[in-house]
């Protein structure tokens, strides 16, 4: 048996401040008079072999809380405007800060009927969260309105604290969703001036349909409408577009008025600088390969997984390629009738993969998850070694009767009507051809 040296030399008995009626006696193998004790009273934890224990009470502390008691009283003007008292009990109560449901020892205050969980006394009054562009504030009461969560996207009860944003007045989150370290950036702002996000226009116009481009600064581009239809093919779709790597096709696109560099209209548009669900600051998009060196050009998305060789949007370790660092909530896909929100981690299946992710992005009408590969994948796309009309994509719709993929000739799951896969939309589809890395378990590709 193992002890802390700390915990070894234990005192076998304590006068304690939360319960001044008898002393604490030191167990070293758990309570043994049948009370059925196994968390303690303060912290909920659940104990090991020594515990602080007063049978007569039935009262039970773990030797952290014992040598480290919560204050009996805190003044905290902020979280609350009278001084709030330690009740070191076990009862059931709604905190009054984050509206859940907690089961011992909450701070008090009678006078206005108030409990609270002593971590939510300390909320930061203004933060920035990954799911709003602007500042949000802690509210005390927001009123009886039909107010859901910009984060859960559960119903908000008005008479719990919330933050709320000031320029957008439908916009409101629960306290604890607001504070989980995926959503906070973990800064008070209170005090500080308000900063937005730097708009840097990503092109400047020099002419009609023409633009200069940050990313290619030496030459100007020019706008064209693209020549594909459903006919055939004037050789866009071979062209192929720096930032997203993916085909022309049918899309409105700049090309360079001296060389072979393009650009989609979409991702000649893209912002400079932004927020993102997946990240807790600011991404920058990048041209350059600032990560994974080893793959020569080549990176893996931290959203989707697929590899790419165009731009990104880069953070703290983050790096997303652009279909996905454009991502945002609430995410409306052509293919589906509802907008999807990225809502608590929660590992779900994607409807439209059929894969496992700890991440997805949820449709709350009708249950469906569909994870960020799936999310950026085209709305239209076309094969024309298979066929010369345009294919759409659709998740949720299921097929009666037996479908077969007219590429691979094997059943389709009913759920969709052609593999992904057989229309080149995995893979390496966003790698530009030319480009090669080395996967130690695979070899080069």
């Amino acid at each position: 048996m193992h002890f802390h040296k700390k915990c070894a030399e234990s005192s076998s008995e304590i006068n304690h401040p939360s319960h001044t009626r008898h002393p604490l006696k030191l167990l070293t193998h758990g309570v043994h008079d049948g009370s059925n004790i196994d968390l303690c009273r303060f912290c909920g934890g659940t104990f090991r072999k020594l515990i602080y224990h007063c049978s007569i009470c039935v009262f039970s502390l773990d030797p952290v809380c014992a040598h480290n008691p919560p204050p009996l009283t805190i003044d905290h003007p902020k979280g609350h405007e009278h001084t709030l008292t330690l009740m070191p009990r076990l009862i059931f109560f709604t905190c009054n800060a984050c509206g859940t449901f907690g089961d011992r020892s909450p701070y008090v205050c009678p006078q206005c009927d108030f409990m609270i969980h002593k971590d939510c006394i300390y909320l930061p009054r203004v933060i920035n969260i990954n799911r709003h562009h602007h500042r949000v504030s802690w509210s005390y009461f927001i009123g009886p309105r039909n107010w859901i969560c910009g984060v859960c996207r559960q119903n908000i009860y008005g008479r719990y604290e919330v933050y709320s944003c000031s320029v957008c007045p439908q916009y409101a989150v629960h306290s604890r969703c607001t504070t989980r370290g995926h959503v906070l950036d973990g800064k008070e702002l209170e005090e500080e001036p308000a900063e937005e996000i730097e708009d840097v226009e990503p092109f400047k116009v020099v002419g009609e349909n023409l633009i200069n481009h940050f990313s290619h600064d030496a030459h100007n581009l020019r706008f064209k409408e693209s020549g594909g239809n459903s006919k055939g093919t004037t050789g866009e779709e071979s062209m192929r577009c720096h930032a997203c790597i993916l085909t022309i096709d049918m899309d409105s696109f700049y090309a360079c008025v001296d060389c072979d560099f393009i650009l989609h209209s979409i991702c000649a548009n893209l912002p400079r600088k932004k927020r993102h669900i997946l990240h807790n600051h600011p991404l920058t998009l990048q041209t350059e390969i600032p990560y994974h060196k080893l793959y020569n050009g080549v990176f893996e998305c931290s959203a989707c997984t697929e590899f790419s060789s165009g731009f990104s949007y880069v953070g703290s370790g983050v790096q997303l390629d652009v279909r996905c660092g454009s991502i945002s909530v609430p995410f409306v896909h052509q293919g589906h009738p509802h907008p999807f929100f990225f809502t608590l981690p929660d590992p779900k299946t994607c409807g439209s993969c059929g894969s496992n992710y700890d991440k997805v992005l949820n449709c709350i009408e009708c249950d469906f998850a569909l994870c960020f590969s799936c999310a950026a994948l085209p709305y239209v796309v076309r094969n024309q070694k298979y066929d010369i009309h345009p294919i759409t994509i659709s998740f949720g719709k299921k097929a009666s009767g037996v479908y077969w993929c007219d590429i691979c000739e094997t059943q389709l799951n009913p759920n969709i009507h052609f593999h992904i896969g057989c229309v080149h939309l995995r893979g390496f589809i966003h790698v530009k051809p030319g480009h090669k890395y080395d996967n130690p378990s695979h070899g080069p590709h």
